[in-house]
């Protein structure tokens, strides 16, 4: 009976230390997090922010964005929102939605169609099979207006065209 009673205190207290020491590692994270998304407006404990700090802080914010973009590929759904990627980046839509601004110069939904026609461009390029409607659905845009129309002002020429000239040139190194 000691013995069980001595393992059940045991257990209960390595139980409780490991609870408080996974909620301390949390609260770390959190603050963390907090410090990572840091807009100008707030002031830090120790003092004002500087101007480089700031710039700092956005620019690592933007890094995070991208990254995300490149390696998680949300845009891949239609109903991609400012709101979905500001949950994931765990900041707020707004200060997202500035920083993007600032550093792609694109507003958020021209952002995400730039990443849309660089997938559809590398899926067309692993199989030239796909007709232009396929690349727009597969890419993440609701319709082919709007593929055609970001594709255009990303590359300058039509999904139609860049497809051809794609085949030509790959039709060339072929033969």
């Amino acid at each position: 009976m000691n013995l069980l009673l001595l393992s059940l205190s045991v257990f209960s207290a390595v139980s409780a230390g490991t609870g408080v020491f996974l909620y301390a590692r949390l609260r770390r994270k959190e603050a963390e997090l907090r410090a990572a998304n840091r807009q100008s407006a707030f002031e830090d404990p120790q003092g004002p922010v500087s101007k480089e700090e700031v710039a700092a802080i956005d620019q690592f914010l933007y890094d995070r964005c991208c990254r995300y973009m490149i390696e998680h590929r949300p845009f891949l759904v239609s109903s991609f929102s400012l709101d979905d990627l500001a949950g994931a980046l765990y900041t707020n839509r707004s200060y997202l939605s500035k920083t993007i601004n600032r550093f792609s110069g694109k507003n958020f939904r021209r952002y995400v169609n730039y990443y849309r026609v660089m997938y559809a461009m590398e899926l067309y390029q692993k199989n030239m099979g796909l007709r232009v409607v396929e690349l727009a659905h597969f890419s993440g845009f609701h319709s082919e207006t709007s593929f055609y129309q970001s594709f255009k002002n990303v590359m300058g020429e039509t999904p139609r065209e860049w497809c051809d000239r794609m085949r030509r040139k790959y039709a060339k190194k072929t033969v």
